[in-house]
């Protein structure tokens, strides 16, 4: 089958991201234009509230789930299994000789001087741990084959212990898998246990820790995802939906249900994706050279550097100290949201986060139970929050978070507004740190950078970044506290394919060259039978990873069989990267890849602003500012004209965010809607 164009899909299109306070949906209609929605998540049941929103949303718009023609979800299953530590019972099976593989891991600790600092424990314990008998060369040669009657004994070792998934990750498989699948096979024919893969179906990389790190995360979470998203895909049907389901990937793309329940582990950043997807979209429609997309939701920030429309992106990170390798956007994330709680150490500073009063109870002032201030209790008694938000949806209980307030302050010593806005400098202090190591510490000068601020909380702190950290600018998106479901309405299926090679001389090109030959008829095939999309209109980009010899790390290169030019492409993208460049050293290619995307076209229809006079405030109320209050005007963003310059301090109120402009700086409305932030003397 083809992936229906903009022609065929003339229903509802929608994308749904569960965040950990709200879930956020937008419904792109029929005639183009977006509405969005949100609704409280449901931490113990996410599908629950994935099912309301979109039956609340369509009934906004008066649409039907019959006429819903694309259906995209964002889900932190993953992610929450993996923080919270109720993951699947995951056996490994692995070579003779490496059961401590896991333990073990790098030759690195955590954190240098830290002498309390401890890895994470394996989420295959030692227990469920067990070594068959074989061996590979480096080079995928065998010099000892698979001990059949030693595999037989494991076999029923594996049966007696009853772990919910087992892993089979051997020595050197990534350059041969031939033994790795007879010993899945051998589990699969005797039926030891409920679910068996090979790492080499998750990631053909070389790096044993990494690759067998990454097949274990997705033995971990690969219950709790495919079951959230079988029951979702059931769901679905029952309400009517006759879309397909699809479900964002860490990689900035799309997979299938079915492809999502075998390798869950591409889902761990699933919902922060759709929103840097969103954002350099965003940032090649403005023109933007260099963007940082800048995510605050109800527990976490997340910061993403794009360069010239495209996000940054790496092949290897981690997720709670356990190492991932697979391509994903290059997202910094800190314990930094609207929720996090503010709390004194043991010297008696007053610190902020990464703990998070979550969506129950949450903030105080959302009267659910809360008794901790919060970084958006702060912000509501400092004024730049009304009585209520989402329109009136959820009121505010500020009364009672003056009360606490007051508690919280005299145990920290100062006075009630004093201590609120400590609360922001020091939680603005952690995101100003967050936002240097996405770009001062890649050699990017930030007074070029454009703060994208979206999230439900974005807006309310990307004035004061911007300022503090010398931005030029901070754009703000139509509907900023939907951006991530927006950025996922126009994403595309993509899946990354990868091969182990070595190339080190313009003579051993044509070896790369076939191997990526290779890697375009799997994607093909998988694209074709995995997903049923036809690669017919599919987009196939192929690069290499290298380095210099003797490195342990690489860098993403375009290809060309060219050697000379690959070489001098390397150079400059390693100049940028780390200062420098090595005219002497060899060059390697370890690496080649394949990337196949597959999408529809963007058929959203933009606004377009009237321009007009300035509009008259909703209202006025104090709010606190520069270590003062300011009579301060409140606006409804919906009703500022474009190219209206408007001066600080404001306040401007929308459905699904608050926008907060300083003193001293202004905004306006471009034509698309978006709100631009900047000195005021700057425009």
């Amino acid at each position: 089958m083809s992936l229906p164009t903009p022609a065929e899909e003339r229903g509802y299109r929608v994308a749904i991201d569960t965040g950990g306070t709200f879930t956020d949906i937008a419904v792109n209609r029929p005639d183009g234009s977006v509405f969005v929605w949100k609704v409280p998540s449901t931490p113990h049941a996410p599908d629950e509230a994935v099912i309301a929103g979109l039956t609340e949303a369509l009934s906004e718009v008066a649409g039907q789930p019959g006429e819903v023609t694309r259906f995209v979800q964002g889900t932190t299953v993953a992610t929450n299994t993996v923080i919270t530590g109720t993951g699947a019972r995951v056996g490994l099976v692995t070579t003779d000789g490496f059961r401590d593989l896991l333990a073990i891991g790098y030759q690195t600790r955590p954190s240098l001087y830290d002498q309390t600092a401890r890895r994470p424990r394996p989420l295959a314990p030692a227990e469920l741990t067990w070594e068959v008998r074989e061996r590979l060369a480096a080079d995928g040669s065998e010099l000892a084959p698979v001990d059949r009657r030693h595999l037989d004994e494991l076999i029923a070792r594996i049966r007696a212990a009853e772990p919910d998934v087992v892993v089979v990750s051997l020595l050197n498989a990534y350059a041969n898998p031939a033994h790795e699948d007879q010993v899945v096979e051998a589990l699969r024919e005797a039926e030891a246990v409920p679910s068996v893969f090979a790492a080499t179906s998750i990631t053909p990389e070389m790096r044993e820790y990494e690759r067998t790190s990454t097949a274990v995360l997705n033995g971990y979470v690969q219950p709790k995802i495919a079951g959230y998203v079988d029951r979702l895909d059931k769901q679905l049907s029952q309400v009517g939906v006759p879309a397909r389901l699809w479900v964002m990937q860490s990689n900035g793309g799309l997979l299938g249900s079915r492809v999502a329940q075998e390798q869950s582990v591409r889902t761990v950043l699933s919902g922060l994706a759709g929103g840097v997807v969103g954002a350099a979209r965003w940032a090649r429609q403005l023109e933007l050279p260099s963007v940082v997309s800048f995510d605050i939701g109800g527990t976490s920030t997340d910061i993403a550097l794009i360069r010239d429309g495209v996000p940054d992106e790496m092949t290897a990170g981690e997720i709670e100290g356990y190492p991932l390798r697979m391509p994903m956007v290059d997202v910094h994330t800190i314990g930094a949201g609207g929720g996090s709680i503010a709390w004194r150490d043991s010297g008696d500073g007053l610190r902020v986060g990464p703990h998070s009063a979550g969506a129950r109870p949450g903030p105080v002032c959302y009267g659910h139970g809360g008794t901790d201030i919060t970084v958006t209790d702060a912000h509501a008694l400092l004024g730049r929050l009304g009585d209520s938000l989402l329109d009136g949806r959820l009121p505010l209980d500020v009364a009672t978070a003056r009360r606490r307030l007051a508690d919280f302050a005299r145990d920290v010593g100062l006075g009630d507004t004093e201590t609120a806005a400590g609360v922001l400098r020091v939680i603005n202090a952690t995101m100003g740190r967050g936002i240097r190591k996405v770009s001062v510490e890649r050699g990017v000068d930030l007074r070029q950078c454009t703060l994208m601020a979206f999230g439900g909380a974005g807006p309310l702190h990307a004035a004061e970044l911007i300022r503090e950290l010398g931005m030029r600018a901070a754009v703000v998106p139509p509907h900023p506290g939907i951006a991530s479901a927006v950025g996922m309405l126009d994403t595309p299926v993509r899946h990354d394919f990868a091969l182990n090679v070595s190339a080190t001389t313009a003579s051993a090109m044509p070896s790369v060259s076939e191997a990526l030959d290779t890697l375009a008829a799997q994607a093909q095939d998988f694209l074709a039978e995995d997903e049923g999309v036809s690669a017919t209109d599919a987009v196939f980009e192929r690069a290499v990873d290298a380095h210099y010899l003797g490195q342990s790390y690489e860098l993403r290169t375009a290809w060309t069989d060219d050697f000379a030019v690959l070489r001098r492409t390397f150079d400059t993208i390693h100049e940028e990267r780390y200062g420098f460049c090595d005219a002497d050293a060899a060059l390697e290619i370890v690496t080649a890849r394949v990337t196949v995307t597959a999408g529809w076209q963007e058929q959203r229809v933009e606004p377009k602003l009237a321009t007009g006079d300035a509009p008259d405030p909703v209202g006025k109320r104090c709010a606190y500012f520069d270590g003062q209050w300011h009579d301060t005007p409140v606006y409804r963003r919906e009703q500022l004209p474009a190219q209206v310059s408007l001066a600080g301090p404001l306040v401007l109120q929308q459905l699904d965010s608050t926008t907060v402009v300083s003193p001293g700086q202004a905004c306006w409305h471009d034509e698309h809607g978006f709100l631009h932030i900047h000195p005021e003397e700057a425009r």
